[in-house]
């Protein structure tokens, strides 16, 4: 009996020390011009997902806590998020951007730090990332050294290893050559199998963007990665423009780079020719993916041509991933447009890029290239989990969302047992995206103890209910005006109107996506905001290096005192270029003006822009936060 025991705790611990089987039965192949799973014709409609294993965030210091400027993937809540969100949209294919190299910078964490040095941290994101590929049965084409310079692309390669030239040096050939059998042979720490053994890896790509001349590059590395990986596809790391350059990769591939197994182009509005054209370059050659696709016009256009050609496959750029810290990720992107990301399941926010209308048809698609039926889109699963109010004073609530919610209901009660009173419901958070509360109440009676929790909700269904959070005893009621209209304000100067501008604005003033301004030329403008009594106040404005927002107080309605200081704190952020266009986009300064307590008795502010005259409209008050008592005075 005791031999028994011992004999079935080894099976056990031998088991455990397994590596997990893939989820996968077999390797992608490439069979003429199609790709197969097994004897299955493999084709796919998904999406780029550039922040899963990387960065691609403009935005500095989202979380100081990472020690990073620009912060990596958060592996608890944000990575497995970003998958529940792709496998609710049906992805069964994502496409990563590229890993990041040591630049000199240390403002992100490099994969690569080092000549023959590679940071294991890093690493486990992409271990991550194959586990939960794994998982929620998603394939993925692995991008590795991007041509980009930003968050360390082949320059900064480069540089680790000499300083000579990316596709010339030996020196530095015979480091990327290093990398490809560092990366091929890696166990992964989460399910214990090595990359080359993978399944879940569609193809390798050796960096975004090689220059279309790389021909004897390329050819070398594709010989060289498939003696040490056989199992896997390589695609084209070249893209081609136009049906003159896919003629051009796709002869050199047939006679110089055998080893080539899929032809890559694009569809955004610089690039030229139909699908169907390309196609017909490829057909009967090489498997032909439309890498990165993104349009205002055509959307649905590109979607149908893939399916009606013997494309194999497009991937929408791009899919933006929740955050930890609440909230969802930001989507306007630094270069050419603001609409290169998108947020599921589709927010009101991006209404004008199409978001939710264009994620939806990549999902309906997605099921059609597959040639299956397409599934009642399902409720979101995951309760939120709801942190504790960002301010003592007042509810400010923030939370984790439920992937695959659209609206949230935000539920209040005087006891953590209840019963629940529903005070908000179909409320949209993506206006305040992960710098502000998603959610303040206005209603609460201050002095009075409340607890609060959270539900995600979109046509399907409800979430489970989030964590309880309480006792929340505010001192005053709370309001954010992020300025879509002047509804809040007690009144507002006729030379003030609210900005819609998307670009390049949405990246200069973080994704506030209204603005009051100044008319060109015009004087001062003024809000006002009236309470029976206000007892603080934040003011958000950007501006081009201008000073100009100045705060004054009543307490009888008439007469104006400007806050003096010590009672009127400034923070001012100057503006940081784009990582990826540099001062292209205009970067402008960041001023937030704030009146932890306003003078008693008040009863009015006055927010004056100033710059009277400018030629500009500077400055933009992006948003108020207020906390009163009573009731806010609102012109309507």
């Amino acid at each position: 009996m005791l031999r028994t025991i011992v004999l079935s705790i080894v099976v056990i611990l031998v088991l455990a020390i397994q590596p997990r089987a893939n989820a996968f039965t077999h390797f992608i192949t490439r069979d003429g011009d199609r790709l197969k799973d097994g004897n299955q014709v493999f084709r796919f409609i998904s999406v780029n997902t550039p922040t899963i294993n990387g960065h691609y965030d403009g935005y500095k210091h989202t979380n100081p806590a990472s020690g990073y400027v620009y912060d990596p993937v958060e592996l608890s809540f944000e990575m497995e998020a970003h998958f529940k969100d792709m496998a609710q949209m049906g992805v069964t294919v994502i496409r990563t951007w590229g890993i990041t190299v040591n630049d000199g910078s240390g403002e992100f964490e490099a994969l690569v730090s080092g000549p023959h040095t590679y940071n294991e941290t890093a690493f486990r994101r992409i271990d991550k990332m194959l586990e939960l590929c794994n998982k929620y049965n998603i394939r993925v084409i692995l991008c590795l050294v991007k041509e980009n310079r930003y968050w360390g692309g082949t320059a900064a390669f480069s540089k680790l290893y000499g300083g000579g030239d990316y596709y010339q040096s030996a020196a530095v050939k015979a480091g990327f050559k290093e990398l490809l059998q560092t990366v091929v042979s890696r166990k992964n720490r989460f399910t214990g199998v090595s990359y080359k053994n993978d399944k879940a890896i569609l193809a390798w790509e050796f960096g975004n963007e090689v220059p279309n001349n790389q021909s004897a590059w390329i050819a070398e590395m594709a010989g060289y990665l498939k003696s040490i990986d056989p199992n896997h596809l390589i695609a084209d790391p070249r893209r081609a423009n136009g049906v003159q350059q896919m003629n051009d990769i796709v002869t050199d591939v047939l006679a110089n780079n055998t080893n080539i197994d899929i032809v890559k182009t694009r569809q955004y509005p610089n690039y030229r020719n139909t699908v169907a054209e390309l196609w017909n370059e490829c057909q009967g050659k090489r498997p032909l993916i439309i890498d990165e696709f993104q349009r205002f016009e055509g959307f649905k256009d590109v979607l149908e041509a893939v399916c009606n050609t013997g494309t194999s496959g497009a991937l929408l750029w791009s899919l933006m991933k929740p955050q930890y810290n609440g909230g969802i990720g930001g989507h306007a992107l630094f270069h050419s447009y603001s609409w290169g990301g998108s947020r599921w399941p589709g927010f009101d926010s991006g209404d004008y890029f199409k978001e939710r209308e264009n994620l939806m048809l990549v999902r309906a698609y997605g099921y059609k290239i597959r040639g299956k039926q397409l599934p009642a889109l399902p409720a979101p699963t995951d309760a939120p989990y709801l942190f504790p109010s960002l301010r003592s004073d007042a509810v400010a609530l923030k939370w984790r969302v439920s992937p695959g919610a659209r609206y949230y209901i935000v539920e209040r009660a005087s006891s953590a047992k209840g019963p629940w009173q529903v005070i908000r419901t179909d409320l949209d958070i993506s206006y305040h995206l992960y710098f502000y509360p998603l959610f303040t109440d206005a209603s609460a009676i201050p002095g009075k103890a409340y607890y609060y929790r959270i539900k995600g909700k979109n046509e399907a269904g409800i979430s489970p209910a989030s964590n309880i959070i309480g006792p929340v005893v505010p001192t005053s009621r709370m309001v954010m005006d992020n300025l879509k209209d002047f509804s809040l304000t007690a009144s507002h100067s006729d030379n003030l109107r609210i900005s819609q501008e998307t670009w390049p604005r949405l990246r200069q003033t973080e994704e506030d996506f209204f603005q009051a301004e100044r008319v060109v030329g015009s004087e001062s403008g003024e809000l006002v905001y009236r309470a029976d009594t206000l007892s603080w106040i934040e003011v958000i404005a950007f501006s081009d290096k201008v000073d100009a927002v100045s705060l004054f107080y009543s307490t009888d309605s008439s007469s104006w005192t400007a806050l003096p200081e010590g009672v009127l704190h400034k923070t001012h952020r100057t503006a940081y270029p784009s990582q990826i266009s540099g001062n292209k986009d205009n970067s402008i300064d960041k001023y937030i003006y704030t009146v932890p307590a306003l003078p008693h008795g008040t009863v009015a502010v006055r927010v004056v822009t100033g710059n009277a005259g400018a030629t500009n409209t500077y400055p933009w008050l992006a948003r108020v936060h207020l906390g009163f008592k009573g009731s806010l005075k609102t012109a309507k």
